[in-house]
C-alpha cells in the first residue's frame, strides 16, 4: 500500500438511490479489513447534498450522519463529507456564502473533519453578476472554495479539503478551448493544502498510468486524487460491472494523491471491485488482475448459497463475471463465444459447424445461471442482478436461435423473434433515438453516409 498520506477507499458518488445508513455501517469494517482509509459521502441524489444543499439536516438525519461518522472513526476510516452547491449557487452572493458555511458547520458538529466541495456535472456558464465580478468559472469557484476552506482551516486545521472541478477528465480539458486554462487558473487560486479530484483520460478511463497524470499535475500544481469510475454503472441502467480492477499501471499510485473508487450503485455488487482494488494498492508492481479476481471469487463464492443449501458453483460464478465484466469487454470465455458468433455470421451457413454447438451450450449455461440466481438466499444480490441476467438469457437465446435458423434455412431467410410480440421488443424513447442515430458498433455516432 502507498504511504500513510495516500488516500484509498470508496466514494459513494453515483447517481441513483443512495446506500442506506445500515449498508454504510456494514461497509466500514470491510473497508478497514481491506486496508482502505477513506470513505467519501457524496451520493448525487442525496437531496440535501446537491439539489437542496442549503437545507439543514433534520434530527433523524443528523443522528444517522453522526452515527456514521462515529462508525468511521471506530473503523479507522476517514469520513469525507462532500457538498455539491454548483447547480444554483451564486458564487459572489454573500447569502449563499453564509448558507454554505452554515451547512458545513452543522455537519462539523457531527464530528466531521474532512470536507469536499464538488463542482462536477454543472453548467460552465455563470450568472451575469458572477461573470462580471470574477471573469471566469475558475475564479468564481476558487473564491467559493477558499471562502469555505479558510473557515475550515481555523475550525478543523487537521482536516482534508478537496475540490472536484467542473472539468475533471482529459477529454473535457482537450475538447473545450479553455479547458486546460480553467484547470491552471483553479490550481493557482486554491491553497496548496487543497486536493483536487480527477477521473483520468475520460469520465470512465480504460487505461491509466503515471504519464496520464502529468498534464493535470502540471496544470493544477499538485498530484490529483483519482476518482476512479471503472466500475461505475449509473450511466447505463442495463449494465453492472463485476470484473477486477484493471487497466491501471504499477506507477499510477506514485503520480496521484490517492485513489478512490466510485463503484456499482448496488453495494452488494462490489465484492470483486473492492477486493481487487485493495490487492492492487497493496502491491502495484506484483498485481495481476486475473489472480486477484480468482482470490476475490473464492471468498465471494462461499457466501452465495441457495435456498436448498447448495452454493453457486465456480463455473456459474465465472460465467456471471464474464457476462458482466468491465465497460469495454466481457470476460474471456464470453468474448470467445462472441467471436464464434461473429465468425458464423461471416461464414456460409452450416448446421454442423462446431461453433454453433458451442453457442447453443453457452445459451443453456446462461439460462441455468439465471435460474440459479433466483434461488440465492441473498435477495439483494438477486434483485441487483435480475434485470441484467434476464437480458443476457434472452439475448443469448435469440442469437443462437437466429444462427441456427440461418444455418438451416440460408443466410437470406427471414427470421422473426419468437420471444416477443410485434413492436414490443425494446421499444420506448431511448430505443427510438438509437434507431435515428447512425451508431457504429462502439456506440460512436458516424457521419451520415459512411
Amino acid at each position: 500500500m502507498p504511504g500513510p498520506e495516500f488516500l484509498s477507499g470508496v466514494i459513494e458518488g453515483f447517481y441513483g438511490r443512495p446506500w442506506s445508513f445500515e449498508q454504510r455501517a456494514d461497509l466500514l469494517p470491510r473497508l478497514r479489513d481491506l486496508g482502505f482509509n477513506t470513505y467519501v459521502y457524496a451520493p448525487k441524489d442525496d437531496i440535501k447534498l446537491r439539489t437542496r444543499w442549503r437545507e439543514q439536516y433534520d434530527g433523524v438525519e443528523a443522528d444517522r450522519l453522526s452515527a456514521l461518522v462515529r462508525a468511521c472513526q471506530e473503523a479507522g476510516v476517514r469520513f469525507v463529507y462532500a457538498i455539491s452547491p454548483g447547480l444554483d449557487v451564486r458564487y459572489g452572493e454573500p447569502a449563499d456564502l453564509a448558507w454554505l458555511v452554515g451547512k458545513v458547520d452543522r455537519v462539523l458538529s457531527f464530528g466531521v473533519h474532512d470536507v469536499a466541495l464538488l463542482f462536477d456535472d454543472i453548467s460552465h456558464s455563470l450568472h451575469p453578476e458572477d461573470d462580471a465580478r470574477f471573469g471566469g468559472l475558475a475564479a468564481a469557484q476558487a473564491h467559493l472554495a477558499e471562502w469555505l476552506f479558510q473557515h475550515l482551516r481555523q475550525v478543523r486545521p487537521d482536516g482534508l479539503r478537496l475540490v472536484c472541478p467542473t472539468i475533471y477528465c482529459r477529454r473535457d480539458a482537450d475538447t473545450r478551448s479553455d479547458g486546460w486554462r480553467y484547470l491552471h487558473d483553479l490550481g493557482q487560486r486554491l491553497g496548496d493544502d487543497v486536493d483536487v479530484f480527477w477521473t483520468g483520460e475520460d469520465v470512465v478511463s480504460e487505461h491509466l498510468d503515471a504519464a496520464a497524470m502529468a498534464d493535470v499535475r502540471d496544470a493544477l500544481g499538485r498530484r490529483p486524487v483519482l476518482w476512479d469510475n471503472l466500475h461505475a454503472d449509473d450511466y447505463d441502467v442495463r449494465s453492472v460491472y463485476l470484473g477486477p480492477y484493471a487497466g491501471r499501471a504499477a506507477d499510477l499510485p506514485s503520480a496521484t494523491r490517492g485513489i478512490v473508487t466510485n463503484p456499482n450503485g448496488a453495494l452488494v455488487l462490489n465484492e470483486v471491485p473492492f477486493a481487487t482494488l485493495a490487492a492492487y494498492l497493496r502491491d502495484p508492481e506484483g498485481y495481476h488482475p486475473d489472480s486477484a479476481l480468482r482470490d476475490a471469487l473464492g471468498r465471494w463464492r462461499s457466501s452465495l448459497d441457495a435456498d436448498d443449501g447448495s452454493v453457486i458453483t465456480s463455473d456459474e460464478l465465472w460465467l456471471l463475471i464474464d457476462l458482466f465484466h468491465l465497460p469495454w469487454r466481457c470476460g474471456p470465455n464470453v468474448e470467445a463465444r462472441l467471436e464464434d458468433a461473429a465468425a458464423l455470421l461471416e461464414a456460409p451457413p452450416d448446421p454442423d459447424d462446431p461453433r454453433l454447438s458451442r453457442l447453443e451450450g453457452f445459451a443453456k449455461d446462461v439460462a441455468r445461471l439465471c435460474q440459479r440466481l433466483t434461488e440465492l438466499r441473498d435477495r439483494e444480490l438477486f434483485y441487483a442482478l435480475h434485470g441484467v441476467a434476464l437480458e443476457a438469457r434472452r439475448e443469448s437465446r435469440v442469437l443462437v436461435d437466429y444462427l441456427r435458423h440461418r444455418a438451416e434455412h440460408g443466410a437470406s431467410a427471414r427470421y422473426g423473434r419468437p420471444d416477443a410480440l410485434p413492436n414490443t421488443y425494446r421499444r420506448g424513447f431511448a430505443a427510438n433515438v438509437h434507431e435515428l442515430l447512425p451508431l457504429d458498433a462502439s456506440g460512436a455516432i458516424r457521419p451520415r453516409g459512411t
